[in-house]
Parts: C-alpha cells; sequence; structure tokens
C-alpha cells in the first residue's frame, strides 16, 4: 500500500488536531453552563461566567433600592472574573510576539477548580457564608482566565459565552434571510451545549449541590489534553 506524500500526511495530521481542539472547547462550553447553574441556583443569584447577566442584575439593584443587600455578591464575582480575565491576557500576550498562545492558563484554570470542587465537596456552602462566597469568587476566577485564553484563539463561531451574537447568527445568517450560513454547525452546537448543560446542573442539583461542579470538574480533565496539545492554525477558519 502506497504511503499518503509528506504534505498530505501534514494535513491530515493539523486535521486531526483541529478536531482534537475544538472538541475541547465544546467540553468546556458544557463546563459554562454546569457552572453557572450551580452559581446562580445555588449561591445567590450570581454568575460566575455570564457577566452580562451579572452587569445588569447589579444595575436592577441599584435602580430597585437592593444594592446593599444584593450588590455585593454581583460586585465579588465581577471582581474575580475581572482578575482571572487579567492574569489570562497576561499567558497570552507575554508570548503572543514569539508567535505562540500560551496555554498555560488552562493548568492554572484546571487547578483552581478541582480546589473549588474539593471545597464544594467538603464544606456546606451558602449564599452568605465563606465557603459560598470563596466558590463564588474561584469559579469566576476560573471563567476569567477560560474566556480570555479561549478569545485568543479566535475559532470562529465555537462560543463559550455570547449567546446572544451566537443566536442572532443562526437567524440573521441563515440561508432563509439570505445570508451565506458560515459555521451554523458550530453555532448551533454552540447553543445546545450550553442550554443542555445548564439544564444538566439545575437537574443535578436535586440530588446533591455538588454534582454541578464535579461534573464540570471531570469534563475539563478530559478537555485538557485536546486544548493543550490540539493545533490552534488549522482551527483559524
Amino acid at each position: 500500500m502506497l504511503k499518503p506524500a509528506p504534505h498530505k500526511r501534514l494535513i491530515n495530521a493539523g486535521r486531526h488536531h483541529a478536531r482534537q481542539y475544538h472538541s475541547g472547547l465544546y467540553m468546556i462550553t458544557s463546563i459554562c453552563g454546569l457552572i453557572d447553574a450551580f452559581c446562580f441556583l445555588a449561591l445567590g443569584g450570581v454568575f460566575a461566567e455570564m457577566m452580562t447577566g451579572n452587569f445588569l442584575l447589579l444595575a436592577l439593584s441599584i435602580g430597585t433600592g437592593t444594592f446593599f443587600s444584593d450588590g455585593g455578591h454581583f460586585i465579588i464575582a465581577i471582581a474575580a472574573f475581572t482578575v482571572g480575565a487579567f492574569i489570562g491576557g497576561l499567558f497570552v500576550n507575554l508570548t503572543r510576539d514569539k508567535g505562540q498562545f500560551q496555554r498555560t492558563g488552562f493548568v492554572v484554570e484546571w487547578v483552581v477548580l478541582v480546589a473549588a470542587c474539593i471545597l464544594a465537596i467538603n464544606t456546606e456552602p451558602t449564599v452568605n457564608n465563606a465557603s459560598g462566597i470563596t466558590l463564588v469568587v474561584m469559579l469566576a476566577f476560573c471563567m476569567g482566565i477560560q474566556n480570555a485564553i479561549v478569545r485568543s484563539f479566535s475559532v470562529p463561531d465555537l462560543a463559550t459565552n455570547v449567546m446572544t451574537l451566537t443566536f442572532t447568527a443562526i437567524i440573521a445568517e441563515s440561508k432563509a434571510a439570505k445570508g451565506g450560513n458560515k459555521n451554523v454547525e458550530r453555532r448551533i452546537g454552540s447553543v445546545l451545549i450550553f442550554m443542555c448543560s445548564a439544564i444538566l446542573g439545575a437537574l443535578l442539583l436535586r440530588w446533591h449541590m455538588t454534582y454541578p461542579i464535579i461534573l464540570a470538574t471531570l469534563l475539563f480533565t478530559i478537555a485538557l489534553y485536546p486544548l493543550l496539545f490540539g493545533h490552534h492554525e488549522a482551527c483559524k477558519h
């Protein structure tokens, strides 16, 4: 049997790495839904990843005069996410000039996520106790790192956040609207995975509040391989 030409083997390897990398992104899209379901339903109506929701709820708490009773939770989550996004940005920008995208941030995120999982299992977190507040900080920090690094890879229409824009693109660029319908599978996949994972997170909370974060940690552990070793350049199309 004839062996493929070297350049064809390289192309096939690149495609394989691209599939690996995309599988990692799909898994961390589901992590976002699980973690936000856990934080919103179990830890006082705050989001670890969807900062749009936190900004809106913070604004509503100010407008309705409930800021001093509710606003602190949103500020804590936004501040932790900000620190995570800043650190994620450092991981990316310090290596950008060398033509590399630093993925060490995913390892840092995994370590913090594992620590948060252990904390949730060994304590009884609530909205106002130290354990619950610490969990919000740790999870929002993780999501800040994740969003900063995922943004740097620039994989079109595979969103771990910004579901409004993704859903709009599905409709506005559809064939019915005379659009090109580009990457529609990725767009629909992102929305469905995010929604299904949030539904699953809410269901898991019925049995035990730690189940969503345990599942999120397991998924991220599996996703580490494609996230760290998947080929970046093959994904930019």
